[in-house]
């Protein structure tokens, strides 16, 4: 018997002119469906953050975790990547790109489908996990049918995680949410979104936060902390490759004899890149030979902040003093971070940080912010210190004593190889397992 859902209409939401009305269609089927002598659970991964050929920063966090988890040679998993429709006009360069993704690619062995959605300019993130199952349903019902899935595997728990509990409804699967940063510290606060966030939470079989304060806001918003699992993302170690110091800068064209902090990441606001500039000015005169080098570029999606550091490194007047290195492919990335004496993460709010433990990779100790699982892992006092508070002084204060603190760089390079992928999908497996077995029973 079908169910019907519209969109402004889920528990605590308010009926609105712009709302999309969704109807969930019969089930198609449980996993009973599924051929009896199938030695490998068929996992469907819904993730619009998703590397692509075009983009291949775009989402490696989450493409590290698939790929492990196909490596265990349990699950046969293929990947749903629904993308945003825009026309192929160069005169808007930033949504250009979405243009020129193809609608199906092989990342690292993976079979991605990127299914196209409406997205409407400036009102539709309130609606964004409504657009995306307008968009994705036919498609996913018809992969079902043809090769049934066991379990949906979601990552970000909007637009995607809404969106993916719509299609599990439909098609009677298991489905595990994965809450990754702003997904929970940040949209549960919106109108409209928060609703749709706190209306899928408690119908999502399993859970999984990448931080305890990521688990706390899943539980704040309406899920049970029981099905909450915490796992944080992990690190390969043969891609972010430690080098000696000396050699790396030579590599990037780095001075020898300055003292390097390093910050990575898209150029967003959230990161903090100015405020790591102007916490720069004040070590500079404890520290006269610090200098600075920014990895990244500028985001997909969202607000960038490029201009905005310009002005601080002129204001600041640390022109010769700040590297901006701008985006890096992932091959060189170990580079610049072996390069640095140290890394710094300013950022107002994250889940688990890759860069974190990519600079851990690398050697290299961290000062950062109290954000995410930081806490946890810079509770260990050989890795790095965490900030008294977010701000250029407390910035400033913790990196002079970083400066002054012997490393065993090689113990934080052991402590990161501990943090594998593989380690991280075992633990993802446990939690698959159990989704599967509750919808068994």
């Amino acid at each position: 018997m079908g169910v019907t859902v519209v969109w402004g209409t889920v528990p605590g939401m308010r009926p609105d002119p712009f709302s999309v009305h969704l109807r969930f269609l019969p089930p198609l089927g449980r996993s009973s469906a599924i051929h009896p002598d199938r030695t490998r659970r068929r996992v469907l991964v819904w993730a619009s953050t998703f590397p692509t050929k075009v983009q291949p920063l775009h989402g490696v966090f989450v493409k590290e975790r698939a790929v492990a988890m196909a490596q265990l040679e349990r699950y046969d998993l293929k990947v749903v990547s629904p993308t945003p429709y825009f026309p192929p006009i160069k005169a808007f360069p930033r949504w250009y790109a979405l243009s020129q993704i193809p609608k199906s690619e092989t990342i690292d062995s993976l079979e991605v489908l990127r299914p196209r959605y409406p997205m409407l300019p400036k009102i539709g993130g309130y609606f964004h996990a409504g657009l995306m199952d307008l968009g994705v349903r036919s498609r996913v019902a018809r992969m079902h049918k043809a090769t049934p899935f066991e379990l949906i595997d979601s990552h970000f728990v909007y637009p995607d995680g809404v969106a993916a509990v719509m299609s599990a409804q439909r098609l009677g699967l298991p489905v595990i949410l994965t809450a990754r940063g702003e997904d929970m510290l940040r949209f549960p606060d919106l109108p409209k979104v928060g609703d749709a966030i706190r209306w899928a939470l408690p119908k999502a079989t399993r859970l999984i936060a990448l931080s305890e304060e990521l688990a706390e806001r899943m539980v704040a918003n309406g899920a049970d902390r029981s099905r909450v699992t915490v796992i944080s993302n992990g690190v390969d170690i043969g891609k972010h490759r430690w080098l000696p110091r000396d050699e790396a800068r030579r590599l990037v064209g780095l001075p020898i004899d300055r003292k390097i902090v390093v910050g990575l990441g898209t150029l967003q606001p959230r990161k903090g890149f100015p405020m790591m500039v102007e916490a720069l000015k004040q070590v500079r005169d404890r520290i006269p030979d610090a200098m600075l080098v920014i990895v990244g570029g500028s985001h997909r999606s969202g607000s960038d902040d490029t201009e905005q550091i310009h002005k601080t490194i002129d204001a600041m007047g640390l022109r010769d003093h700040v590297v901006l290195a701008g985006p890096q492919l992932p091959a060189d990335v170990h580079k610049w971070l072996s390069a640095g004496d140290l890394f710094a993460l300013m950022s107002w709010g994250e889940g688990s940080p890759n860069a974190l433990m990519e600079a851990f990779a690398c050697g290299l100790p961290a000062v950062s912010t109290a954000v995410g699982s930081v806490p946890q892992l810079l509770a260990n006092p050989g890795l790095g210190l965490v900030m008294a508070e977010r701000s250029a002084t407390a910035a400033a204060t913790a990196m002079i004593e970083a400066f002054q603190r012997p490393w065993d760089r090689a113990a934080i390079h052991e402590f990161a190889r501990s943090q594998s992928w593989q380690s991280v999908a075992e633990r993802v497996a446990t939690v698959f397992e159990q989704a599967l077995e509750e919808t068994r029973s």
